[in-house]
């Protein structure tokens, strides 16, 4: 008897014992969540619009109900979400393959590539990678919150780089402070279709659902300029930077 004639026995019997034909058992799984009820940290890859992978991921959870995710490749915030931490199931059931996603609706507010870079002219592009930045990551300690403060080399100089969440669960505060100087180096702060100055170093990203405050204005001098129709609110990096990323509901 071959392999096709045990098979149709095994579907005819089952069919006799139960009146009707066999249908495979569909295993429910049980969704793998990710609670922050302190301060937390996990590392996995997450992925971005448009299909892109981030590798090095570090997504961070506060109790205040608000959370990001850092891109420790580029130095980068890549997403922003309020509400519940992640859903590690993709990653940890079965064998997995490394992924989380946050739960909610996650704001993309980066793009995963370096966002300090060196311009040639105000009119330059960034580029996609960490080509001629000399980009390395240090690593990152921890404050006694239990929040991270990420370290890395860009362009000769050591930086850090720390993120926390605003009392209340507004938004986050972000400080990254350079130890040297090198010339012409800038931050991106956002990137979007419309960026729109309110005055007092406020900017509202227009069709990403949040705003940009930057503190000390007036001594960054901020700059909107627009690259292939896309808008990019850049602060020269000479300094310390302190700015804030605000849900606008």
């Amino acid at each position: 008897m071959n392999l096709y004639s045990y098979f149709f026995i095994a579907c005819a019997s089952a069919f006799c014992l139960t009146g009707r034909p066999a249908i495979a058992q569909e295993t429910k799984v049980e969704p793998i969540i990710i609670k922050a009820e302190r301060n937390i940290l996990l590392r996995s890859f997450i992925d971005l619009d448009g299909g892109k992978r981030v590798t090095h991921a570090i997504s961070i959870g506060s109790p205040l109900q608000v959370h990001y995710t850092y891109d420790a490749d580029n130095g980068q915030l890549v997403l922003l979400w309020k509400g519940g931490f992640l859903d590690a199931t993709p990653m940890w059931h079965d064998r997995g393959d490394g992924s989380s996603r946050p739960l909610g609706k996650a704001i993309q507010i980066g793009d995963a590539i370096p966002q300090i870079q060196q311009l040639a002219t105000l009119q330059s592009e960034f580029k996609k990678d960490t080509t001629g930045s000399g980009f390395k990551p240090k690593g990152y300690t921890l404050d006694a919150s239990g929040l991270p403060v990420f370290k890395y080399r860009t362009y000769g100089l050591s930086v850090k780089d720390a993120t926390k969440v605003i009392d209340g669960g507004q938004g986050i505060r972000r400080e990254i402070e350079p130890e040297g100087s090198a010339n012409d180096l800038y931050l991106c702060l956002a990137r979007a279709g419309r960026i729109e100055p309110k005055g007092n170093g406020k900017y509202v990203i227009a069709d990403k659902a949040y705003s940009i405050s930057v503190a000390d204005e007036a001594a960054l001098k901020p700059v909107i300029r627009t690259i292939q129709g896309t808008q990019e609110l850049l602060v020269p990096f000479q300094g310390k930077i302190i700015y804030t990323i605000l849900f606008n509901q």
